[in-house]
């Protein structure tokens, strides 16, 4: 009887150094990446060709500080830098690309739901806003610099968290469905150009691992 006392209270002392208490805080690391290349084959009736083509090339690393402001409630700020690099068109057998860089703040909130001990489900709402520059390399070495502004709006809806001991936990989300509007203005002018961009996929994911305090 004894034993099954204890066992019952070590339970759920395990439970309270995992739970996401109000007041409780992190702060995290997190990055991600994706890039390849497509492979084309063609044939014109007498020969076949086979060519690859590079895809997109993104990167981004982010700093975040989490703060729970209600039991499994959380909010939080983070800051980082996102890259883009995309192909345009082939030049000379060179391939020629438009990259982004920029620098973003991203507050957000997510609710936290236990799925086992050290398990959560974290779903995810937030917006971001970016300021930075976008290149277009051109033919004959050249190229356009544009001054980027833009801001997102987006949940991630299959984020997860594991925490693997009471202070540090990992993370990581997959699909994300957002709405963009970026503003691309040419140095010097008033000439601008403005696109409203609407995504949805499961081809990003990202990881971070997060330290509480």
């Amino acid at each position: 009887m004894k034993q099954y006392l204890l066992a019952i209270a070590a339970l759920f002392t395990s439970v309270a150094l995992f739970a996401q208490a109000k007041g409780e805080k992190y702060i995290a690391l997190s990055g991600g990446a994706t890039s390849g290349n497509g492979l084309v084959e063609s044939y014109d009736g007498s020969k076949v060709t086979n060519s690859s083509n590079p895809l997109d090339t993104k990167f981004f690393i982010m700093g975040e500080l989490g703060y729970f402001v209600a039991k499994n409630f959380r909010l939080a700020l983070g800051v980082g830098v996102p890259y883009t690099s995309t192909p345009t068109t082939k030049s000379s057998n060179t391939w020629l690309y438009s990259k982004v860089i920029a620098f973003q703040i991203n507050p957000n909130i997510a609710y936290y739901v236990r799925l086992a001990d050290r398990f959560y489900y974290t779903p995810e709402v937030g917006f971001s806003y970016n300021i930075g520059n976008y290149l277009e390399e051109m033919i004959a070495g050249s190229s356009m610099t544009l001054k980027l502004r833009g801001w997102t709006v987006y949940t991630n809806l299959f984020a997860l968290e594991y925490r693997v001991s009471p202070k540090v936990a990992i993370s990581t989300s997959i699909g994300t469905i957002s709405y963009s509007s970026n503003k691309y203005t040419a140095k010097g002018t008033t000439a601008y150009i403005k696109e409203g961009l609407f995504n949805y996929g499961f081809n990003d994911a990202t990881v971070s691992v997060r330290f509480y305090f």
